[in-house]
């Protein structure tokens, strides 16, 4: 027991530091990202692959397909959260893609093949197809330089609009029969962009509207478009990507216009901006929506701080205010968000990482009852908690490797009384050992106050970062290093070696303690 005196008073410290950041990285699992919204909760849905999932509306509540290798997984989803109904299809419908279903039918496009499932067998609709875009009522799709509809009556098809140019997608309206149709034809150092707005009347092009004409950079691709009709007015959005210089970036872009006026369209960058006034970017996998009150909001996932020193790709909600979006973080899980979609005014949904390419559903609501839940200790969170506080202590090494700063002026001192007095230093002359004493105190004490800068006070928990730590903190982590050589020294010590033991426990103290919050 005596040869572990040394150690028993810097293991019960660490355990002690060790337990209160767990502690507060829990405390920081279990944060809600608004007061009025719940925690990430898995839904009770098994593992799928990177897939996209399509969402309908049925009897009240969204119902999702999820496509997989050879069979096609649907449920709906409450409110609450809840999954119900499970079923699986038996049929094998390739992703990213949207598809039309209704029932046990099924149609989508494989291997430029438009195919009608009709709940037993396939059915060939089109060859060299393209892409394909629906809604509950309308299919359309298109081929090279042709879109087309399909006829549910009679699983006929039929040409809407031949084009000359050679057609990159089409978009359809999530409640009517107007579509866009986006071209892109090659130039010499770039390509000539150009989407047009159609609207139908009884299968037939009534009226056609050019929205965006201009030419797209060899390094940009604009994609992701999507409208909202409100009357006259129509609003159209869209992605923008962008590589300079090896340098990526993800722009959305708004534009209104009315369909009965022959003016331009004008787009503008929606600018994201955090509860904290910073400014979201790269958003990806776009929804786009209107909320009760018939304004206009948007779904969207992107990397940022989940909490003071932890990144994640999360799902954000953001509606207008001015000439910026103000936006909420809907999502608390760790890892990677995609495909988020809104089930109801009050609940979201999304596909969460959980392993190499591999995703579940998880969800967050405004439900009480899902609130509450949601606060529940899950092994999740303590597993997150446990490795958040690993990851700081090993980050407090660098401030370990600092502590040279403050230590060689005393070991300096030290060196030249060995060389110059060398008897003071083997008699241990009081004042000698006193002065090694104070320079590594004092030059610690000046040269640490530079460490508790804006960086430490950000991501330092509440109990380091009050008005006076950098004065409070060292002075009392000094004394407790006191306490443990009187308790911790051996009688053969000399009193050199005891201050050789304070400036390493006390070194210890100061990385565990203040040493992760302050690089």
């Amino acid at each position: 027991m005596r040869k572990l005196k040394p150690f028993v008073i810097p293991l019960l410290f660490f355990l002690v530091v060790f337990i209160a950041l767990t502690f507060e990285n829990l405390k920081t699992e279990l944060k809600l990202p608004n007061e009025d919204w719940s925690r990430s909760l898995p839904l009770q849905t098994e593992e799928i692959g990177e897939v996209k999932p399509v969402f309908q509306e049925q009897n009240g509540m969204k119902r999702v397909y999820v496509p997989k290798e050879n069979e096609v997984l649907s449920f709906h989803v409450t409110d609450t959260l809840e999954v119900k109904d499970k079923q699986t299809t038996p049929l094998s419908i390739p992703s990213p893609q949207d598809f039309w279903v209704q029932g046990n039918q099924y149609v989508f496009v494989r291997d430029q093949q438009l195919i009608h499932y009709d709940g037993e067998k396939e059915n060939v609709l089109d060859q060299d197809v393209r892409g394909m875009d629906s809604n509950p009522k309308k299919i359309i799709y298109f081929k090279e330089n042709e879109i087309l509809s399909v006829d549910r009556s009679s699983w006929s098809v039929r040409s809407l609009k031949k084009m000359p140019e050679q057609i990159y997608s089409i978009v359809l309206n999530d409640t009517s029969d107007s579509f866009l149709s986006v071209v892109k034809s090659a130039k010499q150092t770039s390509k000539q962009l150009k989407v047009t707005y159609h609207q139908l009347e009884s299968q037939k092009v009534l009226r056609e509207h050019v929205i965006l004409d201009k030419d797209e950079q060899i390094n940009e691709n604009h994609f992701g478009f999507y409208f909202i009709e409100n009357g006259n007015d129509v609003t159209v959005y869209y992605s923008l990507f962008s590589n300079n210089s090896g340098g990526k970036s993800y722009k959305i872009f708004q534009g209104t216009n009315q369909v009965n006026t022959n003016s331009d369209w004008n787009f503008s960058m929606m600018t994201f901006i955090d509860n904290n006034g910073i400014k979201l970017e790269n958003p990806k996998f776009m929804q786009y929506g209107m909320d009760d009150n018939g304004k206009a909001k948007v779904l969207f996932t992107t990397r940022a701080l989940k909490s003071n020193d932890k990144e994640a790709v999360n799902v954000y909600e953001a509606r207008a205010d001015g000439d910026v979006w103000k936006t909420e973080l809907r999502s608390t899980t760790n890892y990677q968000s995609l495909h988020p979609y809104w089930i109801g005014e009050d609940s979201v949904i999304w596909l969460n990482l959980v392993g190499y390419k591999e995703y579940t559903f998880s969800g967050a609501s405004k439900n009480p009852n899902v609130i509450e839940k949601s606060l529940k200790i899950t092994r999740v969170d303590l597993k997150e908690a446990v490795s958040a506080t690993v990851l700081s202590l090993f980050q407090g090494l660098i401030f370990a490797m600092s502590s040279v700063y403050w230590i060689a002026p005393s070991v300096l001192f030290a060196l030249v009384i060995y060389i110059v007095k060398i008897k003071l230093m083997e008699d241990e002359d009081k004042r000698i050992l006193y002065t090694i004493l104070a320079l590594f105190l004092g030059v610690q004490f000046i040269f640490i106050q530079k460490l508790f800068n804006t960086h430490y006070y950000m991501y330092a928990p509440d109990f380091l970062a009050f008005t006076g730590s950098s004065f409070v903190i060292p002075v009392a982590l000094a004394l407790i290093s006191g306490a443990a050589v009187w308790y911790g020294r051996k009688q053969n010590w000399s009193k050199l070696t005891s201050i050789c033991y304070f400036a390493a426990i006390n070194t210890f103290f100061l990385s565990i303690v203040v040493g992760p919050y302050m690089f």
